[in-house]
């Protein structure tokens, strides 16, 4: 018989460990941005805060990266009741990616003003695309090896997977967006972090186009 009591102490200890992991990713976002010191202030204070853009620039993207990935492990692990010991590994796997994100946005902070600018928003875009991945296996781990619980949705647990391929999707043709425009690839990024920002309302509107698609299957015109 399912216990719900008992389910929700299998997964806190993962659970307080991953907050902890996003916690000190987003601790060192900010570690990034230097206080202006030396010939950075020879025009003065003001002028060598505006001058680290760049540095504001990439912390915003990054907080904002890490934030939409915490929100979404939050979701998933709202609906996760079981933890295996394979499942600890694939969960690492989010965690890696996600401890990861402070360098490449530190890359960005550094050369997304320069002639390498393309590199740099390339090496970001892959980091993101494994993070895509790693949530994808994340919740297809659980969803096929039944650990959610039982009293989900099926039509929400398999939104949920189209969600995270559709993550997938985006990620990867952001990355070839970026060979042709820079500036393109970082608003598809925004633009993704925004719609992942709310996984609820966006699974929702997944069901909603699924029995439209349905009904118009049954009843073609």
């Amino acid at each position: 018989m399912f216990d719900k009591r008992k389910s929700e102490k299998e997964t806190a200890r993962t659970e307080a460990f991953s907050d902890g992991v996003f916690a000190i990713a987003i601790t060192l976002l900010i570690m990034e941005i230097k206080v202006p010191t030396g010939d950075e202030l020879h025009r003065g204070l003001f002028y060598a805060l505006l001058d680290k853009w760049p540095n504001y620039l990439a912390f915003f993207i990054g907080f904002f990266t890490v934030l939409v990935c915490w929100i979404n492990h939050h979701h998933a692990f709202s609906h996760i009741v079981k933890c295996t010991q394979t499942f600890c590994i694939v969960n690492a796997l989010v965690l890696f990616v996600v401890g990861f994100v402070p360098y490449p946005t530190a890359v960005l902070a550094v050369f997304v003003n320069t002639s390498e600018a393309q590199t740099a928003v390339q090496l970001f875009g892959l980091t993101y695309i494994f993070m895509a991945l790693a949530y994808r296996f994340l919740w297809g781990y659980a969803y096929h090896n039944k650990l959610t619980a039982p009293d989900t949705d099926e039509k929400y647990k398999k939104a949920t997977l189209r969600m995270y391929d559709f993550g997938v999707l985006h990620t990867v043709f952001t990355f070839f967006v970026s060979f042709w425009s820079v500036p393109a690839s970082l608003v598809l990024y925004v633009f993704l972090f925004s719609m992942f920002l709310f996984p609820v309302w966006y699974i929702n509107l997944i069901i909603k186009l699924s029995r439209k698609q349905s009904t118009s299957n049954i009843h073609p015109r």
